[in-house]
Order: structure tokens, then sequence, then C-alpha cells
């Protein structure tokens, strides 16, 4: 099990909405695509069609769902068709890679998930 989180802001960077949950995972980079279709999932019920500028740190994901890398790994093929068929549903949506350190609040949220290992203090 992974723990994954998403937070949805607005423009100006005000939290609207976030969402953490387990959700089974192997590997690293099926756990980025998880948190990926949760966030996909929470903007749409929310906010039904709008545009979306994804960031994550999941190079690997922005690669493969902005067309520029193909989908090689067996286990992340149906996680990129589900994020891929959410991302149409969406007016626009870009995905762009940030630093790790950029995504403090999800990682401590998605650890959360987990179980408590690690306080929400200090994050933003």
């Amino acid at each position: 099990m992974a723990g994954v989180a998403a937070i949805v802001r607005s423009p100006g960077g005000q939290i609207l909405a976030w969402r953490s949950c387990q959700m089974p995972a192997h590997t690293s980079n099926a756990a980025e695509y998880q948190a990926l279709i949760v966030g996909l999932q929470l903007v749409l019920e929310r906010y039904g069609r709008v545009r979306v500028r994804c960031l994550t740190d999941s190079q690997v994901a922005v690669e493969q769902l902005s067309g520029r890398a193909n989908v090689r790994a067996d286990g992340l093929a149906p996680l990129y068709a589900q994020a891929a068929a959410l991302a149409t549903q969406l007016a626009h949506v870009t995905f762009i890679h940030i630093p790790r350190d950029l995504n403090r609040l999800a990682d401590a949220l998605a650890w959360e998930a987990l179980s408590g290992r690690r306080l929400l203090r200090g994050y933003t």
C-alpha cells in the first residue's frame, strides 16, 4: 500500500480542496500515477470541465502523459490509461514536473494517509 495525496489550489495558491488515501501500488511510479488520478478525479468532482495545471514531482508521469515518453512498464499502462482518460474530461490540462521539495504538503499528506508517520506542521 502507498499513501497518495492531491491538493487543488487556486491560481493564486490558495488551497481549495485536498484528498489523501491509501492505494495499492507496487512501485513509486505507480503511487505517483495513483496520486495524479486522485487529483484529477477530485477536480472533476468539484469543479467539472476546467483548465488545470497539474504539478507533480513524478517526471516519469509528466513525460508519459505529455506524450514525450512511451509507457514501457506493464504495471503503469492501466494507470496511464486511466489518468489520460480523466485528463480528456477536463477543458485543458498541462502536466508540469516540479522538484519534490516544492511538493512537501502533498508528500506529508501521503505519509499521514499511511499511518501518521509525519506531522503536517510546517508544511505549505
